[in-house]
């Protein structure tokens, strides 16, 4: 009698033990979907108070538009001209949703431009996004050409750094107090033009008439993305495609050039934390 209780004893723990076994995947993938389910809520809840409350947005975006020439005469008259076209960009960047105080969370420790495109309707010229000199703005001066399509931003943290920079590289101040400077070119949207009389010659957008560029000629979009990181190490990301010259107030660049503001709505143009 005691042996026959011993097997029954061992035949019902046999069944608790495949019984358990069996119902071990079944444990192990609810205590992950449980894991993944309360990693998606913080997820979603971190995404929402981002978009909410960001840390980062684009404040504003300001444009100016004009020409410049290249001149190709011989003794530098100005009778043979390449005709080219500028747009400088400045893009102020609000640190200041959160908090007025500057914290870790809400100063740059670096930041960069990449995936650069631009181009025009008719494709005219070459065009190219640059870094400008914010002294030089609204003047065809201090473009300097990103190498391999990047722009990276020296960060000016203090006075020291802020007196040894000429701006003659891309800079920016770690509490976002000046824009971020670019410059849209298009070199050679007319070649070999010829001038009659230089006499009435004004090197601005006025030539963009007598040259026969339309607005649809001169309009442009320009696409990138802003990488921020804060002093916290954390990553942001904004994606900027903007279409330039393409409103009503565009022909007044016929008159000499054309200043232009861009105001995001509220909700847009905001800077994404970059998930871990």
């Amino acid at each position: 009698m005691k042996k026959v209780l011993k097997r029954k004893d061992l035949i019902i723990l046999l069944v608790l033990i495949i019984i358990l076994v069996s119902l071990l995947p079944f444990y192990v993938l609810k205590i992950r979907e449980i894991v993944l389910s309360n990693k998606f809520a913080n997820y979603v809840s971190d995404t929402y108070s981002n978009y909410t409350n960001p840390i980062f947005s684009i404040d504003k975006i300001v444009y100016y538009s004009s020409a410049f020439v290249t001149d190709n005469s011989s003794d530098s008259n100005f009778q043979n001209i390449n005709i080219g076209e500028y747009t400088d960009i400045a893009i102020y960047v609000n640190n200041t949703n959160t908090t007025d105080e500057l914290t870790d969370e809400n100063t740059i420790s670096e930041l960069y431009i990449d995936n650069i495109k631009v181009s025009s309707k008719t494709n005219k010229g070459q065009p190219t996004l640059c870094y400008k000199n914010p002294y030089y703005f609204a003047t065809y001066r201090g473009l300097e050409e990103p190498a391999n399509g990047r722009i990276d931003f020296n960060i000016i943290s203090n006075n020291k750094d802020n007196k040894e920079s000429a701006y003659n590289s891309p800079s920016f101040y770690q509490d976002c107090s000046n824009p971020i400077s670019l410059g849209y070119i298009n070199k050679d949207m007319v070649t070999n033009f010829e001038v009659a009389n230089t006499d009435t010659l004004a090197l601005n957008g006025t030539i963009f008439q007598k040259a026969n560029l339309t607005i649809d000629d001169l309009a442009f979009t320009m696409s990138f993305k802003i990488h921020i990181k804060n002093n916290k190490g954390e990553e942001f990301i904004c994606n900027v495609n903007r279409s330039v010259l393409n409103g009503d107030f565009a022909s007044g660049i016929y008159e000499g050039y054309v200043a232009t503001q861009f105001t995001p709505d509220e909700g847009t143009y905001q800077f994404i934390k970059v998930s871990d």
